[in-house]
């Protein structure tokens, strides 16, 4: 066991003290539970049977990895779980594939005292096996060893059988992180063991054509949170409870008006999150803080009072969240262009000349088809394209971040400037000859 826990990642574990002591974030009493119980569902085989596999993704910020450990402590208790590994990009050993196979090992040899020995005589049989590939790893290591148990007469019936695999899209490398998902799919579905596996991670272009391979379509199931389980009734209850919190708990709580905030102020923070989970729980932090008065920094929140220095901005974990994102993309000054027509210029416009389709950014930006979508496709955590090329800003706080120059720095959006280059665009688009088969569409009114 000494050599299997030396390459293991025991910070990847979601209980472990690791993440315990940055305070890992759980689902709000009261909150997600249809989602929870169709999880639920899936783990005990009542809906979804052969699909082995489950992929929850949602865009940044919607709380996945919440739901991942709330979960995770729900199978616990019911002996469901065999093992967990929480991605992080911030945390040596928790960024990188190379422990993946081994910490869930470990755990196994632990859950499942039977299968150890067949684990033990791999590693004395094979003491390079941590230095071989995923494929090679994952079936030394847990599926052969787990085939041996069950040929001796051993039964999943009354043993743990789940496992968790949350922020995938934080593993090191793109490719990495697809070598996962066909790893494991091609791996258990190879062996035939009635193992259950839920993988969790942002909707990034490169996983969503992963997971869209046709093989794995009769083993796989998935939950998008953005489509099919809207969370601003549990955002609501979250404000509500944590309002009411503060009222209870903050040592300034005797200055605090008995009817704060109003009904109306909920309703708005609610609609600003856009069933993001981050967005709230980040301006209940700040609003939160025993050192100053929550009524004095729920309107710096709101915007009708200015935050007194550096140190009292109110959107510090957001911040982090919109600059690592755009600090991934490539063509970052192609991608300003789409954002500035979306969140700029699109507001302004009726809805006959709307640009909110890929086809009329394009159109308008005198781009080639598809240049546009090939931008926000690297936002795809914030931003979503349909098939059909309808652009919906999953994020409506993104917008609020690139147009205040203190928060987003080198990726402000200034207003006038890009009001400024649209208005040339139209000059130039008006200079040239019309096609008369292909009429241009945005004939618009920048001024």
């Amino acid at each position: 066991m000494d050599r299997l826990h030396d390459a293991a990642c025991p910070g990847a574990l979601y209980n472990s003290f690791e993440r315990e002591r940055l305070d890992p974030p759980r689902c709000h009493p009261r909150t997600r539970i249809a989602l929870l119980e169709r999880l639920m569902d899936w783990i005990t085989g009542h809906v979804d049977l052969e699909a082995f596999v489950m992929w929850l993704c949602g865009t940044a910020g919607a709380g996945k990895s919440a739901i991942g450990h709330t979960l995770a402590e729900i199978c616990e208790r019911h002996g469901y779980l065999l093992a967990t590994f929480f991605f992080s990009q911030t945390s040596p050993g928790r960024d990188t594939v190379d422990c993946l196979i081994a910490t869930i090992a470990y755990q196994i040899a632990l859950a499942v005292p039977d299968a150890r020995e067949f684990m033990m005589r791999v590693i004395d049989r094979k003491p390079m096996i941590f230095e071989q590939s995923l494929e090679t790893q994952l079936a030394e290591l847990i599926l052969f060893p787990f085939q041996d148990l069950c040929s001796t007469g051993f039964s999943f019936l009354n043993s743990p059988f789940f496992l968790i695999i949350d922020g995938l899209d934080e593993c090191f490398g793109k490719d990495a992180q697809s070598l996962i998902v066909k790893t494991i799919i091609s791996g258990i579905q190879d062996s035939g063991l009635p193992l259950r596996v839920l993988i969790i991670s942002r909707p990034e272009i490169h996983l969503q054509r992963t997971f869209n391979t046709p093989a794995f379509q009769p083993h796989l199931s998935r939950i998008s949170l953005s489509n099919d389980y809207a969370s601003d009734s549990d955002i609501r209850l979250f404000l509500h409870d944590s309002f009411r919190m503060i009222k209870d708990e903050h040592p300034l709580a005797s200055y605090i008006p008995s009817d704060w905030p109003s009904g109306e102020i909920v309703d708005d923070l609610t609609r600003k999150s856009s069933g993001q989970f981050i967005y709230v729980s980040t301006i209940i932090k700040y609003i939160s803080d025993p050192s100053h008065l929550p009524m004095r920094r729920l309107e710096v929140v709101i915007g009708i009072r200015s935050h007194r220095n550096e140190k009292d901005r109110p959107f510090g974990e957001i911040n982090s969240l919109y600059m690592h994102l755009l600090s991934g993309v490539n063509d970052i000054d192609e991608t300003m262009q789409v954002l500035g027509v979306l969140l700029v210029l699109n507001p302004l416009l009726d809805q006959d000349h709307s640009i909110d389709i890929i086809s009329r950014v394009d159109e308008f930006l005198l781009w080639s088809p598809g240049e546009s979508l090939a931008c926000l496709n690297q936002l795809a955590s914030v931003i979503t394209c349909s098939h059909e090329g309808d652009i919906h800003l999953r994020h409506p706080s993104l917008s609020e971040f690139l147009f205040d120059c203190s928060r987003s720095q080198q990726f402000y959006l200034c207003q006038s400037t890009v009001l400024a280059n649209c208005a040339r665009l139209c000059l130039q688009r008006l200079s040239q000859p019309k096609e008369p088969s292909k009429p241009f569409h945005n004939t618009i009114p920048v001024c």
